[in-house]
């Protein structure tokens, strides 16, 4: 897949799963700022935001996606991880009392086994 398509893909989804609420649109460099990461060099589009049940619920519904990790960042903002089982996958920020803003989408998520060693070594 091309850099442009790829582009053009994740336009279209964050497009697609953009609640229709009125909320505040957070710029994508704004968005990673807040989560404490540096922002890529497509960061100059802006991310769309919305209410985080109405933005879960449009994933579920048009891409079959369904959080499958989660954290809490620094800033105290939930960072989740969406995945189907084709393959694509979102990655989100809910700011506390605030939206929930997607960050970045794509295709081929693939769930890595966590490998424990027998013997550790401390």
């Amino acid at each position: 897949m091309s850099k442009t398509q790829s582009s053009r893909d994740v336009r279209r989804r964050l497009a697609a799963a953009a609640a229709p609420v009125s909320a505040v649109f957070l710029g994508l460099a704004a968005i990673l700022a807040l989560v404490g990461q540096p922002a890529p060099a497509a960061a100059a589009e802006p991310s769309t935001c919305g209410a985080r049940e109405a933005v879960l619920e449009r994933l579920s519904s048009r891409y079959e996606e369904q959080p499958v990790s989660r954290g809490v960042t620094a800033t105290g903002s939930l960072l989740e991880v969406l995945a189907s089982p084709s393959g694509s996958w979102t990655i989100i920020v809910t700011i506390p009392n605030g939206p929930t803003c997607l960050v970045s989408s794509g295709e081929g998520w693939s769930t890595v086994p966590v490998l424990l060693a027998e013997d550790p070594v401390v």
